[in-house]
């Protein structure tokens, strides 16, 4: 019955790294015609990094990358950690994205800035460990997919919708 439960106290649990806000700042455009279009700006993600474990979770770098039309525009990368047992902590992530730059066919963003909205995606990966009655060493890997989409010319996140996946 001890053993029991023990296993259930101690069973690894999902951590979690969720993008919760999303903000958009320091914003620059310049659109001439024909299909010319500079756009510059900053993109701030809020994110969540939370252990529900009651062992402390020793995570390794995080990535995580932001794509426009599944060409990637930015990254950024936090440095390794640990979060405590049943411990949280909330990340502001600024990204400055040059999509004039890294877009090969500026068409597309012209076509996006005249329909008004931009859709951007943020892939992230958290790779780390927990370590139970400093003895056994449990590797989890947590990952968090969003999309975004951003109003044109506001440049406010006017959705957001993201998938969480952790492997043991």
């Amino acid at each position: 019955m001890t053993a029991l439960i023990l296993a259930q106290v101690f069973k690894p649990k999902h951590p979690i790294l969720q993008t919760v806000s999303s903000t958009v700042d320091g914003i620059s455009t310049n659109i001439s015609l024909p299909y010319e279009v500079q756009l510059n700006f900053t993109l701030t993600l809020e994110m969540l990094l939370k252990n529900p474990n009651v062992a402390d979770f020793e995570y390794k770098t995080v990535e995580s990358l932001v794509y426009y039309r599944d060409t990637l525009v930015g990254n950024l990368t936090l440095p390794s950690s640990t979060l405590p047992a049943k411990g949280s902590v909330l990340l502001p992530c600024p990204l400055f994205l040059q999509l004039d730059k890294f877009v090969a066919n500026l068409g597309d963003i012209v076509q996006d800035v005249l329909h008004g909205k931009i859709v951007m995606e943020t892939r992230a990966k958290m790779p780390g460990k927990i370590t139970l009655l400093g003895i056994f060493k449990i590797p989890l890997d947590s990952i968090s997919h969003c999309n975004l989409v951003l109003g044109f010319p506001s440049m406010v996140v006017e959705d957001q919708v993201c998938d969480l996946k952790t492997k043991l």
